[in-house]
């Protein structure tokens, strides 16, 4: 089940709990999921929400990847990429460089992240 306005923003989260990826338009969840593709990806991850989740051990939405959803296979090329609290910003697996945009990210079902040309 996509998101009720395919063609508005788009910004969707893995949510641990329900292992499931959480999708939120317009600011409300609209959606949950088990596996998504979005295109022209910002990836956004909050710096000082993830300090105060380490210091005070609370869980709360700070890191995110928005764009626009679409139908489209994910290709051999992508690279895996990912969000660890203990590391700032969205990183490449391969090389570890931090990235913040993406041609198309695709959002597996097992909780995996893909990423076509990630900058």
């Amino acid at each position: 089940m996509l998101p009720p306005a395919p063609d508005a923003l788009t910004q969707a989260y893995y949510n641990r709990g329900q292992r499931c990826w959480s999708v939120r338009v317009r600011g409300l969840v609209a959606a949950q999921v088990r596996a998504l593709a979005l295109s022209d990806c910002t990836l956004r991850a909050s710096e000082a929400s993830r300090l105060r989740c380490l210091r005070k051990a609370s869980r709360d939405v700070h890191a995110w990847v928005a764009g626009t959803p679409l139908e489209r296979p994910r290709p051999r090329t992508a690279v895996r990429i990912g969000y660890r609290l203990s590391e700032a910003g969205f990183r490449r697996r391969d090389t570890g460089a931090v990235i913040t945009h993406a041609d198309v990210v695709w959002l597996e079902a097992d909780g995996s992240a893909w990423a076509l040309n990630p900058l």
